[in-house]
């Protein structure tokens, strides 16, 4: 099957991606140091937690409006950038001869970065198996249930879930469309986009809806992810921008022969069906 690749016009290069290898090194090593630090000092998580509560009242910066609203924000545009990109890539396979709606290793940069991350490792794997519990809900801050340190598995699965924080990973996810600016705004737009990240995540300790360690852990893994995604599409060896439109539309063609090819054995199977109840009957 063949069909007409989009030509995309020439884009500033995000960066220079030469040192990309060592950007994962660094990022892991990062993720494991701060993993470390917290399960050495449990502490750590509960003095910060313990700024922002008052005894007999709770966290009180849950009762501002503009925390709440700030809140909001955190959570609507990182889901509404991700629903996004990963809607364009659906209907870049539904109808793979059709232009893909966004640059296409963009596109797909950031919905493996979306679905991989805050989708996969922190919503699938880690907040229900690990099942750590939220500030709020610890016996040092109100609560009921005993404090458990970063890493550790709670007592219930599928329960009270602070360990990674959903919300830190996808407002991160959001700070390298930095690197697709022009060059000249780049680093204004990165300062900028690393202060809301960090307004969310503080906002979230807070409010007692996670530690410390749940915010500082999840940006670390995303950047980890980060990193090797960027270093899968955009690295030395990465595809362009015309091989991967060229794949998703590939993948399409696929789907769409398999699905007619399923359609046309429910077909045959159910006429099958049928004539054969015809020809009962007629022997009645």
């Amino acid at each position: 099957m063949t069909f007409q690749s989009q030509t995309y016009a020439p884009q500033h290069e995000p960066r220079d991606t030469s040192s990309t290898p060592t950007s994962i090194k660094t990022c892991v090593a990062v993720t494991i140091c701060l993993s470390l630090l917290f399960i050495a000092l449990p502490a750590l998580d509960r003095t910060v937690t313990g700024l922002f509560y008052v005894p007999g009242i709770g966290f009180p910066a849950r009762g501002v409006h503009a925390l709440q609203q700030l809140r909001a924000i955190g959570q609507y545009v990182p889901m509404a950038f991700a629903m996004a990109m990963i809607l364009a890539v659906i209907l870049k396979i539904a109808y793979p001869s059709r232009p893909i709606l966004f640059p296409p290793r963009f596109t797909v940069f950031f919905a493996s970065l979306y679905l991989i991350g805050p989708g996969l490792i922190i919503n699938c794997i880690l907040k229900p198996f690990w099942d750590r519990p939220r500030p709020v809900d610890t016996i040092n801050f109100g609560g009921r249930f005993n404090f458990v340190d970063a890493w550790s598995m709670g007592e219930t699965f599928f329960s009270n879930r602070s360990f990674a924080s959903g919300e830190a990973a996808a407002i991160v996810c959001l700070i390298p469309l930095a690197f697709f600016v022009h060059p000249a705004w780049r680093r204004s737009v990165s300062t900028l986009l690393i202060a809301f990240a960090v307004a969310i995540c503080a906002n979230r300790v807070a409010f007692g809806a996670h530690f410390l360690s749940d915010v500082l852990i999840a940006s670390a893994l995303m950047a980890t992810l980060t990193a090797i995604l960027w270093q899968a599409l955009f690295g030395r060896n990465a595809p362009s921008d015309e091989d991967v439109d060229q794949a998703l539309s590939t993948v399409g063609y696929r789907m769409r022969a398999s699905v007619k090819a399923v359609g046309e054995a429910a077909w045959q199977l159910t006429w099958a069906i049928w004539r054969m109840a015809a020809n009962k009957r007629e022997l009645r």
